[in-house]
């Protein structure tokens, strides 16, 4: 597909996806609709990455025999989800993939985010649709060996954050709570040149709590992981942020994720999220309060990268609120009320600190800004972000990424449109600013149509 100024013209698909749709065997009409619809956007992601054929290859197998199958019915007649109302994204689609964009050394990688739905999600047996994530926890690591899961902290989590009455779940979603049949757990997918990998994210659901889970709870559950309190330096220092910084005592915790491997080797990211957006709030979180020093060039280079995000002048002033532009978002509304008591995750910045305790003094941080507000539309977005890279010398794959843009915007043009790129994170590595877009798969947008076409070019 090509495009010219974000208008959309005809639909293209990978050499990988063409010839492995050619010969990979139909399952049943939901399988076949996933699989068109996601596979050729995964396709998509590693051939604009350049990954090695053979990685492209092991991506795209990798997605229908083990994602593609825990992805739900396909969407009803009316284009809506069929029976789970995944929280991942804001029209409902179970998964959202990233690009970590390139650095002047080192190439994109491709990752996503899904929730695997069940047979019974929201029901007396499954009210918080945990069983299909669960069943894939256990089967990945008995077939793919190289993998080297470990589940000690997912289990560990899986016991706190949660209770275990499935009844008491379902009468708290009758009588109006939105949390208690609700996403709870998602599984994150690293397609990384080494290999595949995966990570756990979990959002608590508590009988009889209402509010969020605060930050000593979170702080009860991970302090049991590991008994050395000098093992926790990175965690204290967080904790006393918290606690004196105004900036810290806006942030209001709600997940956490954690890597599925040995602990020792695991990350522990915690992530909140805060109403703050000034330029002197990032700063300020960013820094964890001034206790993070010798990083003044990166956050001067992550102003300007959100400047050009939300379309700010170069002299917008750095403690006034960076607003969200009027009607900012086609779904909002709906999300509003499929979000219910959750809704304030769609606004603000969201961030994360690792804590994973005897790696460092202080937190790792990564700041998010929910990029599917602001811009006129994606196709803008995207060339004015390829043009700040290309002017620090990482523009390289500019071109490969608007054409995968292209791919995953097929229902529409990138011109008519926004939330495709949905958010952009910044965290600090060895100097550099590491920068990752995610996207979502905007399987329930109204310009999807229900074509499944299973075979050859559409």
């Amino acid at each position: 597909m090509a495009i010219t100024n974000g208008v959309k013209h005809t639909k293209s698909t990978s050499e990988a996806w063409q010839f492995l749709s050619n010969y990979l065997p139909q399952a049943n009409s939901d399988h076949d609709y996933w699989w068109q619809l996601t596979g050729r956007q995964v396709a998509a992601l590693v051939e604009a990455a350049d990954y090695p054929i053979e990685k492209q290859y092991e991506a795209l197998l990798f997605h229908y025999h083990w994602t593609v199958p825990y992805m739900g019915p396909a969407p009803k007649a009316n284009g809506t989800p069929a029976t789970w109302k995944s929280l991942l994204s804001l029209d409902s689609s179970p998964i959202e993939y990233s690009w970590k964009w390139n650095t002047t050394k080192t190439e994109p990688d491709v990752r996503y985010v899904t929730e695997p739905i069940g047979r019974y999600p929201g029901s007396h047996l499954d009210p918080l649709n945990q069983h299909a994530l669960r069943e894939l926890l256990q089967r990945l690591p008995q077939n793919i060996p190289s993998s080297d899961m470990n589940m000690s902290w997912v289990n560990h989590f899986f016991s706190k954050l949660y209770d275990h009455d499935n009844t008491k779940y379902i009468q708290e979603a009758a009588a109006g709570s939105s949390k208690s049949t609700a996403t709870s757990v998602q599984l994150g997918t690293e397609f990384l040149r080494k290999g595949i990998g995966f990570k756990t994210y979990f959002f608590p659901r508590k009988l009889g709590q209402v509010e969020d889970f605060s930050t000593s709870q979170w702080d009860s559950s991970i302090s049991q992981l590991n008994p050395d309190p000098s093992a926790w330096d990175a965690r204290n220092a967080l904790i006393d942020f918290l606690s004196t910084s105004p900036e810290g005592q806006s942030l209001r915790p709600f997940s956490l994720a954690v890597d599925n491997v040995t602990p020792s080797a695991s990350r522990l990211k915690l992530y909140f999220l805060t109403p703050n957006t000034s330029l002197a709030s990032v700063r300020e979180i960013m820094s964890l309060g001034r206790r993070i020093t010798g990083i003044d060039t990166q956050l001067s280079e992550l102003e300007s990268l959100i400047k050009v995000v939300a379309g700010l002048p170069a002299d917008f002033p750095t403690t006034v609120p960076i607003p969200l532009p009027k009607a900012s978002d086609s779904y909002d509304q709906n999300v509003k009320d499929n979000f219910g008591e959750l809704e304030d995750v769609l606004t603000g910045y969201l961030y994360y600190f690792d804590i994973a305790p005897g790696f460092s003094k202080f937190p790792e941080i990564k700041w998010f800004i929910p990029s599917r507000h602001y811009g006129p539309n994606d196709y803008e977005l995207a060339t004015a972000m390829g043009e700040w890279m290309e002017a620090r010398g990482r523009g390289a794959y500019n071109a490969r990424y608007l054409r995968m843009l292209e791919t995953l915007s097929e229902h529409r043009g990138l011109g008519e449109g926004k939330g495709l790129q949905t958010f952009v994170s910044c965290l600090f590595k060895e100097g550099e600013l590491d920068i990752t877009t995610y996207l979502g798969a905007e399987a329930y947008h109204p310009g999807r149509t229900r074509q499944v076409s299973r075979r050859g070019n559409d």
